[in-house]
């Protein structure tokens, strides 16, 4: 499962663009049987549903399992779709390496307060790749 904050945004994106969420998102799950998801079946989630994928978004982190996310395999999969790639790194930055710019990330988010040990009311942090910097449109 997605972290609660960033289903509810996903989502609430989905219905301002005017679509249902629950035709609209594509989620990919664990196998049978298992608890952390296999980095082929994100791609292949991807590949199968990349023609009409504007985003795929994801966590670097899985707030629950600690499962570390393929950034670069999911970043790439994606552009060959031509779709973006964003990131929720709050269980990533401050635990893992990250190399947004050298993967292609399009986008990415994170607090502080957390493994970044900032404390309460610290800011946030967002990644934006330049590729994007003189694009209105996003």
């Amino acid at each position: 499962k997605a972290f609660p904050s960033d289903r509810y945004m996903v989502e609430s994106q989905v219905r301002f663009h005017g679509f249902d969420p629950a035709s609209a998102i594509v989620l990919v799950s664990p196998r049978e049987g298992e608890h952390t998801l296999r980095d082929a079946d994100i791609v292949a989630a991807i590949e199968e549903h990349g023609a009409q994928t504007a985003l795929v978004f994801f966590s670097g982190v899985h707030y629950y399992t600690g499962q570390l996310f393929d950034m670069g395999g999911i970043t790439a999969a994606a552009h060959r779709h031509g779709s973006l790639a964003g990131f929720d790194l709050a269980h990533a930055a401050g635990n893992v390496d990250l190399e947004l710019h050298e993967w292609g990330v399009d986008f990415a988010c994170w607090c502080t307060y957390k493994y970044l040990c900032a404390g309460p009311g610290s800011i946030g942090a967002a990644f934006v790749h330049e590729r994007h910097a003189d694009d209105s449109s996003l």
